[in-house]
């Protein structure tokens, strides 16, 4: 066969993938939808809004596919990023999510935010977001970073193959304890209790607020657009027309059962542009795309669209370093905070909401130590360190030195140095 071939049911494909980064995008726009943000409220002003609106996504998302997968829709067990393999890197995952979590506090937001600020004019995080395909293409494609990344990172890790079990989703571990359902209807069991409880425990959250509207049509939209990314990919439609297209002399890259992650379709847009050609054109970067175009839809719309740059240089080295984190996180996690965070949660693999858990952890430390740094210039690194443990809960809370009975950065009396 030819390579023209590849066109029909490859730009078909694609096709769905627009439209599901288009859905994304102005959702996101439109409802002020950030991973970053969401954890930056929390942490400055105590207004969970964003948080809640991230973890209803996360609920639609699981119980989406919990539903799905039971129905035989389609099968997450053999996905492009393989989030339920047996084997458990949980290095990988820790710190993964750690530097990805700090990399968007430095950036001035998650790759969801990057991506829709990009759409509505901001040159900065056109940076950032270049930052982060030249950092994940670096670890992708260099072979001996790769080499660093695939084995000596994941080298302590677990095996659950050695314990009989062989995903590392919570319905294939519950499955292994015992039970007469099967393991798809542990699957679905697990997975709309997880749904259930998550969505109780957000309303039980702070009942004297109520969810804003913004924050729940954020939720229930990107929770939705998750499953619809699985539902394309990995239908029988979708399937039959990547096996389609597989069958062509330059077979395209990128194929296989997935929904959004924004990092390694940076790293894809740069080999794009060295070596154009339709093989080389991902789901991944034309839904990222998508993002971008939805997003800058509804700011031309709302008249929100402005251009934004630089003010200073510190602010360029920030953002420069923000997503070199973030593009490193990101593919060592193997994932970021849509990638592991939505669609490897979505299907309630154990590392993804390891690394979804080390994200916020990042951004925590991160927002937190600006805050210290900025309220108290003069103290010193290791009164920061210390504020950051007693935060944590890792030391007395009276050893805290920011505390408003010692607004100068001094450390408590009795707590030992």
């Amino acid at each position: 066969m030819t390579d023209s071939l590849l066109a029909p049911p490859w730009l078909l494909l694609l096709a769905g993938a627009l439209l599901v980064g288009l859905a994304f995008g102005a959702i996101a726009g439109a409802t002020r939808y950030c991973n970053m943000g969401a954890v930056s409220d929390w942490v400055l002003t105590g207004d969970l809004g964003r948080m809640r609106a991230w973890l209803l996504s996360i609920a639609v998302a699981v119980a989406g596919v919990a539903i799905l997968e039971f129905a035989g829709v389609f099968d997450l067990d053999q996905t492009r990023v393989n989030y339920r393999a047996a084997h458990f890197p949980w290095l990988r995952y820790l710190l993964g999510g750690l530097l990805f979590g700090i990399g968007m506090v430095l950036a001035g937001g998650c790759t969801t935010k990057t991506l829709v600020n990009i759409g509505q004019g901001d040159l900065k995080s056109l940076w950032a977001y270049v930052v982060v395909g030249l950092t994940a293409a670096l670890l992708l494609y260099w072979p001996e970073a790769r080499w660093f990344v695939d084995q000596t990172l994941a080298w302590p890790g677990l095996s659950l193959e050695s314990v009989g079990v062989s995903h590392q989703d919570l319905g294939a571990l519950a499955a292994g304890a015992g039970g007469d359902m099967g393991l798809s209807g542990w699957r679905l069991a697990v997975g709309l209790l997880a749904a259930g409880a998550l969505v109780t425990w957000l309303w039980r959250m702070d009942q004297a607020r109520r969810m804003r509207r913004t924050d729940v049509i954020g939720g229930l939209g990107i929770g939705l657009v998750i499953t619809a990314g699985w539902l394309w990919t990995g239908s029988a439609t979708g399937q039959r027309l990547m096996n389609e297209a597989s069958l062509a002399f330059q077979p395209p890259a990128g194929t296989g059962t997935q929904s959004l992650s924004f990092v390694a379709p940076a790293a894809e847009a740069f080999r794009l542009a060295s070596d154009p050609a339709l093989a080389w054109v991902t789901f991944g970067l034309i839904a990222m795309g998508g993002v971008i175009l939805g997003a800058a839809g509804w700011a031309l719309l709302r008249r929100r669209f402005r251009w934004q740059a630089f003010t200073s240089w510190p602010q360029f080295a920030t953002y420069t370093a923000g997503g070199a984190l973030m593009g490193s996180g990101g593919i060592i996690a193997m994932g970021c905070s849509v990638g592991q965070g939505l669609s490897g949660s979505s299907t309630l693999a154990l590392g993804s909401l390891l690394a979804l858990g080390t994200i916020v952890l990042g951004a925590f430390l991160a927002l937190k130590t600006l805050l210290y740094r900025a309220l108290y210039p003069e103290s010193r690194p290791h009164l920061t360190a210390c504020a950051l443990l007693a935060d944590l809960r890792l030391i007395p809370r009276r050893c805290h030195p920011f505390r408003d009975e010692t607004p100068s950065g001094e450390r408590p009396a009795g707590c030992s140095r």
